[in-house]
């Protein structure tokens, strides 16, 4: 783009997360925003003050060259909390618009494409980070009682019905596989919905030896001497490290599964590991805030999830070039993993149970270690020839 006045144009990056939470979706706006800063853009970040730590967190502040802003979602609990949350949202994006006129906002959550277009700005792109109705299913599973089954179930409504909008009166909507079209394409029939690919930090998530992973281990506080396979995400049902359990329990080698991340489901992970006498085999890493450390001394990666829009942290395999272990597409399972992986010597199940994935474990553990080392160069090239930031922030701006 070729920038006539002294002012800088403006982009507004927009979700309901964002830093300190660790996550796709934050780690998305945060290189698209150095991305449009190196295509010259001045980058605004609109999010809430909602944070793991539930720490109080600046409203306006400068990291990286962004300013962030954030409106705060109120500490009190029910309905009370969310008229303030939507209150706030919005008097905060009137303010940012009035200041700063940005030409483009891409948005990541729902509701605040619906307070922007409400608020009659014009140039809003809806980029989809999953499908509320598909997402949502496997945590109202989760509700054992009455009252947590009805606030499920009207939270789930609502926001349903706020998705819907949001693809109605976006300005551009973008998604990042075939298998998410079809899935806003059952809601929407009408829209023109584009697809794209994220991008992965290619320096971050790097290749190493597997001689190199050992002293990375050591230096971790994490010394495996045997084979290790990665799970990261939010504890929750739909990411499926249930079966990534269940399927350790099955393989004879010497084999350890490294957990990262934290969630809702992290005690029932826990009891799990317990009744099948596997937890020596299974550490609980926790959220860490540099994970391409784990990635990089890790050996394999198991892609477990019943639902993900596309997956950050495949692409972060990919990068870091360890063989991956996932299902394929099917009724029960929603994701992309068949569309990244098909035309890659990674495994592919067809079934997404704990026997197949401990037959796929045990295939990517039987590899000799020119073959460990061909596959490494394969998932690295495909990461560095299909998934770049640069090119879906251009995507994003583009006037098509």
């Amino acid at each position: 783009m070729t920038i006539t006045s002294s002012r800088k144009p403006c982009v507004l990056l927009t979700s309901n997360q964002y830093k300190p939470n660790i996550g796709g979706i934050e780690n998305s706006l945060y290189h698209l925003s150095q991305e449009y800063i190196q295509l010259g853009y001045e980058v605004i970040i609109v999010t809430s003050d909602l944070n793991p730590d539930n720490k109080s967190l600046p409203d306006v502040e400068v990291e990286d060259g962004v300013t962030i802003y954030r409106y705060k979602t109120g500490r009190d609990q029910g309905i009370g909390r969310g008229i303030k949350h939507i209150r706030n949202a919005i008097s905060l994006y009137k303010t940012v618009l009035k200041k700063h006129d940005p030409e483009l906002a891409v948005c990541r959550f729902h509701f605040n494409v619906v307070y922007l277009k409400a608020l009659g700005y014009q140039n809003l792109v809806y980029l989809v980070p999953g499908v509320v109705e598909n997402e949502t299913k496997a945590s109202l599973r989760q509700q054992t009682t009455f009252l947590g089954k009805v606030k499920g179930s009207l939270s789930f409504s609502l926001h349903k019905l706020m998705q819907r909008w949001a693809f109605s009166c976006s300005d551009k909507l973008f998604v990042f596989s075939e298998n998410m079209l079809q899935q806003v394409r059952k809601i929407n029939k009408d829209k023109a919905i584009r697809t794209c690919k994220p991008g992965v930090s290619l320096s971050r998530f790097s290749l190493v030896s597997r001689s190199e992973k050992h002293q990375l281990r050591e230096r971790l506080g994490v010394a495996d001497n045997g084979k290790v396979f990665l799970c990261i995400g939010r504890f929750v049902k739909a990411k499926g490290f249930d079966t990534a359990i269940e399927a350790l329990k099955l393989l004879d080698g010497d084999a350890t599964l490294w957990l990262l991340g934290e969630g809702t489901e992290e005690q029932e992970l826990r009891a799990l590991c317990n009744r099948l006498n596997v937890d020596a085999k299974v550490k609980f890493l926790g959220r860490q805030s540099c994970p391409e450390e784990y990635y990089k001394a890790a050996d394999f990666f198991i892609m477990s999830s019943t639902y993900e829009p596309l997956g950050q942290t495949i692409l972060e395999a990919l990068s870091c070039g360890l063989p991956i272990v996932g299902a394929c597409a099917s009724d029960k399972v929603i994701t992309a993993t068949s569309e990244i992986l098909s035309s890659t010597n990674n495994i592919l199940l067809d079934a997404h149970s704990a026997k197949s994935f401990a037959e796929g474990m045990k295939t990517l553990m039987a590899l000799e270690d020119s073959d460990y080392a061909l596959l490494q160069q394969q998932n690295r090239t495909l990461a560095e020839q299909k998934f770049s930031w640069n090119k879906l922030a251009r995507e994003l701006a583009s006037e098509d």
